[in-house]
């Protein structure tokens, strides 16, 4: 599957003019890096020496690096705990320049900032720690948010619903969200958990992975028939324009109801070392050239090409125009 190199080009060069809005679950990711050199005499676990400490945005925030890497307007409208880790948040989000009106956080006293800590020794992964307290937004907090949303709807040229199950996106604020979407013709994009599947009724596209759209099926999916069907299913059952399924090593499919076509898209990936947050890179990519104006099929194929470069590093990645370009260059994607 190709795209023609000039339409592609011409996209690209709208991106610095995109405002893309992100609603979800915002994460802060903290690596401890460092070596294990011996077991611990107090149980049979490694203990890891650690030398250096970092921290990034996660969940949402990982759409919002994503898009930033691309150059790309973002308000994000989430919730942070009123603590340190919530304001090292807020202070990571102004140093990848987000002004401070594109920045829509509750602050909830009661809801400390979600935090997961993974231990890194020699470029593995030993165990990852999660902080968190789920908890739903209340009717007043969700008038707020939606408020907020409204008052900066009209610069909005896609929406992205980033859900990772962690309370802020409730089936009534996603309902909201998409009949606003829908009033406006802007692009709505969802990457959905199990909990929420079916809520997403008249979503522009949802890219669950295949293990989560079996889930929401109650069934596995292991062909491109089983794929086809779902993708098929799913559709139909939300309204939605596409749906999109994410399979790992076997790349992504994605089924466009306008022409009733299903289109496996093959992976680019030389080699698969850390998937963690590819499915962030693949709803930023997607969405964001779909509001640049171009095809499902032309976004879906260039958002594969983004996953298979974020899959070949450690941790939570992001994509580089000229990496994109560089990716598809090596593919053989442009005609």
């Amino acid at each position: 599957m190709k795209i023609d190199r000039s339409r592609f080009t011409t996209a690209l060069g709208k991106l610095s003019r995109t405002h893309i809005l992100v609603v979800g679950d915002l994460i802060l990711d903290e690596y401890l890096v460092g070596e294990v050199t011996r077991i611990s005499p107090e149980a049979p676990v490694p203990v890891v020496l650690v030398k250096e400490t970092n921290r990034t945005l996660g969940g949402a925030g990982n759409v919002v690096r994503n898009l930033r890497s691309l150059g790309v307007q973002v308000t994000l409208s989430a919730r942070i705990g009123n603590d340190q880790n919530g304001e090292i948040c807020e202070s990571i989000l102004a140093e990848e320049g987000i002004p401070e009106d594109n920045r829509f956080l509750l602050k909830d006293p009661s809801v400390p900032t979600i935090v997961k800590t993974r231990i890194i020794a020699s470029h593995q992964q030993v165990c990852r720690v999660d902080r968190e307290v789920i908890e739903k937004l209340s009717e007043s907090e969700e008038v707020q948010v939606l408020s907020q949303i409204q008052s900066k709807i009209e610069s909005i040229d896609g929406i992205i619903l980033s859900d990772y199950d962690k309370g802020f996106l409730s089936k009534s604020l996603i309902h909201s969200l998409i009949q606003l979407a829908k009033q406006k013709n802007i692009t709505i994009s969802a990457d959905p958990q199990v909990s929420h599947f079916f809520s997403y009724h008249g979503i522009s596209i949802m890219t669950p992975n295949h293990h989560e759209a079996g889930k929401a099926l109650n069934r596995k999916l292991l062909t491109d028939k089983d794929i086809e069907s779902a993708s098929k299913e799913i559709a139909g059952s939300l309204g939605a324009e596409s749906m999109m399924i994410t399979r790992g090593e076997k790349g992504m499919s994605i089924y466009t109801v306008s022409d009733d076509q299903l289109y496996h898209i093959p992976t680019v990936a030389r080699e698969v070392f850390d998937v963690t947050g590819a499915g962030d890179t693949v709803i930023t990519i997607y969405t964001l050239f779909k509001a640049a104006g171009l095809t499902e099929l032309e976004s879906a194929i260039i958002a594969n090409a983004g996953a298979g470069i974020v899959v070949e590093r450690l941790g939570a990645s992001t994509v580089t125009a000229d990496e994109l370009i560089k990716s598809m260059e090596m593919m053989g994607i442009f005609k």
